[in-house]
């Protein structure tokens, strides 16, 4: 693919789903990458029975209507479609990755249910809204929307297949034609598994023109271009080329950047940047320290903890939090009241919390549910900074094991690990572990801070102001396009 297409794509998009104004749109070939049958295929043996091959009709639509005119109903169209996409296929990693991704608003005109699948998966809500009257339903709080522009294959008396469905769709579906405008118009749309020969493309494409003739929003689609396996000759396979480069060109006229993929499995890796890109974004702190130690450092932890926060806040970037000991709260109160010097009207965007439910004197932790929330808060963030990280056991003070797991688990996630090791406990044991260590510290798969510069953030003599110029320092560094040496 264009590199400058690919870099856009990659700058943008991650930024408006940071951003809360990214959307997508699911199209065929994603359904087409779970093992779903295509337009063409689906409608095979009801294009042998008009005596038509369906491999030669653009107009797929036309077809579907043929046959119900031919046979007085819509039944046999409807079976076909009920048997080849009513099986449940394995969800496509694509949809793994888009369920995990913070996207409210999903489009699709496919009937399939990958997309609620993928959700179910991790547990996450969506509202399914496949039929004009769901658009009338609230939606649930933190519920992502799925709107089924089409129907669904569990609604069969309502899907959108021939031409009249299209034809009369201003009349029996057309609430869902303005919200597909105004997200058109307000938000940025990646569109995945565009095709050329998708009879539904059009209506979509429309409604972008409609809104804006001169200077359309920037969207972006990724598209694979048709491959001589596609194709039943070479002929076949120049001529669907050339419309392809024709059509692809074409969508600039709606404001669509395209981004070219040779296969679809090199999709997922393209969404799984676009997931590291917004965890980037995102900043977990981690760190404890006994409220009741007989050090004297609690004190100054929790105001170099406060102003991590407000740093945090600074660089526009989202706090995860599992609240621990002392740290959590200090931190969080700081990114907080730094917020509010500006409104702090999107807090409910940039503030991710996940509490450790703490157990009673007389019962120990709940490990299992700990050990989900560690990793629920690795995969929300791309940085973790660590502070401190002690408890009190039999009276002495000790490296709280819990920040020392928390740590084994970012760094599985592949987060970059930003130890403060002047803070002491387990965040002095992780810059000891990271210095001189194989983990990369520079280029675009760079993971931890250099060796010189764990060395200032263990000084103990450093002052806060420094600890905080530099822990700036390398949070605006990983903001920027790094290259590998």
């Amino acid at each position: 693919m264009p590199t400058s297409s690919r870099n856009r794509f990659l700058k943008d998009f991650p930024a408006a789903l940071h951003e809360g104004v990214g959307a997508v749109f699911v199209g065929a070939g994603v359904s087409k990458a779970a093992g779903y049958p295509t337009w063409a295929e689906l409608l095979k043996d009801i294009g042998e029975e008009l005596g038509v091959r369906s491999s030669d009709i653009q107009d797929l639509a036309a077809l579907a209507q043929w046959h119900i005119s031919e046979s007085g109903a819509a039944t046999g169209v409807r079976n076909v479609i009920r048997q080849e996409i009513g099986k449940d296929r394995p969800v496509p990693p694509t949809l793994e990755v888009l369920a995990r991704l913070p996207v409210r608003q999903i489009w699709t005109t496919n009937y399939d249910r990958l997309v609620e699948r993928a959700f179910a998966v991790i547990n996450r809500p969506v509202d399914v809204v496949s039929g004009a009257a769901d658009l009338s339903l609230r939606a649930r709080p933190g519920a992502a929307r799925l709107y089924k522009m089409h129907g669904s294959v569990d609604r069969m008396d309502d899907i959108v297949i021939s031409t009249d469905d299209y034809e009369l769709y201003r009349s029996k579906r057309g609430a869902f034609l303005p919200l597909l405008q105004a997200h058109l118009s307000s938000m940025s749309v990646l569109f995945i598994g565009l095709s050329l020969t998708d009879p539904n493309v059009r209506h979509v494409l429309s409604l972008i023109r409609e809104s804006f003739t001169e200077a359309p929003p920037e969207h972006f689609a990724i598209v694979k271009p048709p491959s001589l396996a596609d194709c039943s000759s070479e002929d076949e396979f120049r001529a669907r080329t050339a419309q392809h480069k024709h059509w692809a060109k074409d969508l600039h006229r709606y404001g669509l950047r395209t981004i070219e993929v040779e296969h679809y499995d090199e999709i997922p890796e393209l969404m799984r940047q676009v997931e590291r890109r917004v965890a980037a974004m995102r900043v977990w702190v981690s760190g404890s320290w006994p409220l009741d130690g007989d050090d004297g450092r609690a004190g100054d932890l929790y105001r170099l903890s406060e102003a991590v926060g407000g740093l945090i806040a600074d660089t526009g970037r989202d706090l995860v939090s599992g609240s621990g000991l002392l740290v959590g709260p200090a931190v969080i109160g700081g990114f907080i009241d730094r917020l509010r010097q500006d409104g702090g009207w999107d807090l409910d965007r940039r503030l991710i919390v996940r509490p450790f439910p703490q157990p009673l004197t007389d019962r120990e932790p709940d490990q299992k549910r700990w050990t989900a929330l560690r990793a629920e808060m690795a995969r929300q963030a791309g940085i973790v900074i660590f502070l401190g990280g002690a408890k009190l056991e039999g009276g002495s003070q000790i490296v709280a094991d819990g920040v020392l797991k928390e740590f084994e688990v970012a760094r599985e996630a592949g987060a970059f690990i930003l130890p403060i090791g002047a803070t002491g406990g387990a965040a002095e044991q992780i810059a000891q572990d990271l210095t001189g260590s194989a983990i990369p510290s520079q280029g675009a798969s760079a993971a931890r801070p250099t060796d010189e510069e764990l060395a200032v953030l263990s000084n103990q003599a450093t002052t806060p102001d420094k600890l905080l110029k530099l822990v700036r320092e390398i949070l605006q560094r990983l903001a920027k396009p790094q290259d590998d040496n």
